[in-house]
């Protein structure tokens, strides 16, 4: 390649043509012009030059070059604007140029910042992808460490991925359903040697605790628990939004402060249970087993007691104020108190009044009352 610069184009014949012929004419208005204009001034009658003739032809020849000047600087001033005009518009098109070079440069730092983006968010899905992998196959082993490692492997994955929060719920509730199912055939937990209840297993545990801890992000209607013995579960301090747990069997457990605010806890069993201000608020009770169970401080409001078992149940400041379908008969086999809440025409029903009397006064119940009795009036029934 070539450092030579191109060739000047050659200017055309008549630019010369014209410059000759503008300079033959100054120089001959100059010599000649004082004479053929001003002839008749710079002589007298007999031919002879006057005297004044060297200042006319001065004047003449100076008015000449002024002439020649003003023409020669008007083409300077016209060549100088022309040139200015060309270098304007030569700034204008490099600024043009500059902006559409700094919108495609823009445009590809975008483009690669996207690419980036994709790339990253791909390679952070693989690698989730293959810690829940290697999460699913821990909580498939046999060894209780192991799984226990799955279990909080998927916790974090939970927490780090909003988009397989779902998934990882519904694979710890399938967990919990297969490790502690309720067996066919027996509709309580089996107890210990010692005659306590029996404890969850650790795996079983750590994953309620998992589910109870979650992040609280827009998800699934309920989570299906139901059918699941957790007889003896900790469950303090935590809450399932909405949780599923028919037939589940919550014997001995520990639910005080729990938050199970419209949970669905149809036929659960809830014998010799810790539900110490446990929020029941809207929870579907029908037909629970509440037995022995101590509900100090529990919040009932809303909830429908139909078929409810309240039998040696403690209901020392329970709020049961708002519950539906509450019969009196059933209230009589619990354990009230002057502090527990209770529906303003059951709170002045004489057998309830006596009822609380003899609680307060440690009067031992009835290991077993009848079924529910033959209709009669409202809170006479026993």
């Amino acid at each position: 390649m070539s450092d030579e610069q191109p060739a000047k184009k050659p200017r055309p014949w008549w630019h010369w043509a014209l410059a000759a012929a503008g300079t033959s004419a100054f120089v001959i208005a100059l010599v000649w012009g004082p004479w053929w204009i001003e002839g008749h001034h710079l002589r007298d009658d007999k031919g002879q030059l006057v005297s004044s003739a060297g200042i006319i032809v001065t004047g003449f020849r100076t008015m000449v070059i002024a002439i020649a000047a003003g023409v020669l600087t008007a083409a300077g001033l016209y060549y100088t604007r022309q040139k200015h005009q060309l270098e304007r518009e030569q700034f204008q098109h490099a600024q043009e140029q500059f902006a559409e070079n700094q919108k495609q440069f823009e445009t590809t730092v975008r483009d690669a910042q996207a690419r980036d983006e994709r790339q990253t968010e791909l390679t952070r899905e693989g690698q989730v992808t293959g810690r829940y992998v290697e999460a699913i196959k821990l909580l498939s082993s046999d060894n209780i460490t192991q799984r226990l490692g799955g279990i909080y492997s998927l916790e974090r994955i939970m927490r780090d991925s909003e988009k397989d929060h779902d998934t990882i719920v519904e694979v710890l509730a399938a967990f919990i359903r297969h490790r502690a199912p309720v067996q066919a055939g027996n509709h309580t937990a089996q107890s210990s040697e010692s005659g306590q209840p029996p404890k969850p297993a650790d795996d079983v545990q750590a994953a309620l605790t998992v589910l109870y801890r979650r992040p609280t992000r827009p998800e699934l209607p309920s989570i299906d628990l139901s059918h699941t013995c957790l007889a003896g579960a900790k469950l303090t301090g935590h809450g399932l939004r909405r949780a599923h747990w028919s037939g589940a069997q919550f014997e001995g457990s520990d639910l005080t402060q729990a938050r199970l605010r419209g949970a669905i806890l149809r036929k659960a069993q809830f014998k010799d249970a810790t539900l110490h201000g446990t929020d029941l608020s809207s929870a579907k009770m029908a037909d629970a087993e509440l037995c022995g169970a101590d509900l100090r401080g529990a919040d009932f409001g809303g909830v429908d007691l139909t078929g409810v078992d309240l039998t040696g149940a403690k209901l020392i400041g329970a709020q049961l104020g708002e519950t539906h379908e509450i019969h009196v008969w059933r209230l009589l086999q619990a354990r009230l108190h002057s502090s527990t809440e209770l529906p303003a025409d059951i709170a002045q029903d004489p057998a309830v009044i006596a009822h609380i009397a003899k609680c307060e006064e440690g009067w031992p119940l009835r290991p077993s009352l009848p079924t529910q009795p033959a209709p009669t009036t409202n809170a006479t029934a026993q």
